[in-house]
């Protein structure tokens, strides 16, 4: 059957930002302690255990904090935050618009409310390393180390304005406002990130996944991701086969065994 040409530019655009929805029907019950007010909207927190490292988990576009499920354990010897961003329940719904300028913001709100450390150790994925990446621009004295998990990259993903219309639509339609705002400010976020300065000179590592991708695409991928080690001192790039786009899911000891290079 020939697909339509609206489906082709979903499934296209869906490839190029190598994204995966996940269900925001977690269970969670928002106590008050788990809330942050940014203003006109509360967001879910997890925080747990204590230590004199703070662990700060960003999720990817469609996820909530349960993507880093199989890294809450590290709580046992440092703070582990993580939390949903706007609309993703139980997290409160807001109409401003939701670029890395805004999310970063709302980060560094959750930080600043729920951190016991002045610095912390950020760890994003896909779109949530595209906000770290901005929020360590912003805010290099919150810092101690980077961690970025596949990352999106303006030297790699190009989307028109009608794929970014049709990836809007498509979640609009399936009852997802909340990754609809946010992938409606794709093209906005790369050309944000065209413009950022290097990275503050901290402790960055990069991981990165091979496994669904070949020969051209695969050396821009890596090559897109080297890139954040410019006028670093401490970086580490590392390139993985084992495990796709989830790193933090398929193959969770390669983040914690970064994690730990980090910390020391």
């Amino acid at each position: 059957m020939i697909e339509s040409k609206k489906v082709k530019l979903l499934g296209c655009l869906i490839g190029i930002l190598t994204i995966s929805c996940h269900t925001d029907d977690n269970g969670a019950v928002p106590l008050p302690s788990n809330m942050v007010d940014i203003g006109d909207y509360q967001l879910f927190t997890e925080t747990l255990g204590a230590g004199s490292r703070t662990l700060v988990f960003e999720s990817g576009l469609g996820d909530n904090y349960e993507s880093w499920y199989q890294l809450l354990g590290l709580s046992e010897a440092n703070q582990v935050l993580a939390y949903n961003r706007a609309g993703y329940v139980p997290s409160e719904s807001t109409a401003n618009a939701r670029g890395i300028v805004q999310l970063a913001e709302d980060l560094h709100r959750v930080i600043l409310s729920k951190s016991k450390n002045d610095r912390v150790v950020l760890i994003g994925h896909s779109l949530g390393g595209a906000v770290i990446r901005y929020y360590a621009v912003q805010h290099p004295e919150k810092v101690a180390g980077l961690l970025f998990v596949d990352p999106s990259h303006e030297d790699f993903e190009v989307v028109t304005q009608e794929q970014e219309d049709a990836m809007v639509e498509y979640f609009t339609g399936e009852g997802r406002p909340e990754i609809a705002n946010e992938a409606a400010q794709v093209i906005e976020n790369f050309e944000i990130l065209k413009a950022l300065p290097p990275l503050p000179d901290v402790p960055t590592i990069v991981l990165t996944s091979t496994r669904d991708r070949d020969g051209e695409n695969e050396e821009r991928w890596i090559n897109a991701h080297a890139t954040l080690g410019d006028n670093l001192n401490n970086f580490t790039h590392v390139t993985t086969e084992n495990s796709g786009h989830y790193i933090q899911v398929e193959e969770p000891q390669l983040v914690v065994d970064a994690l730990a290079n980090l910390l020391e």
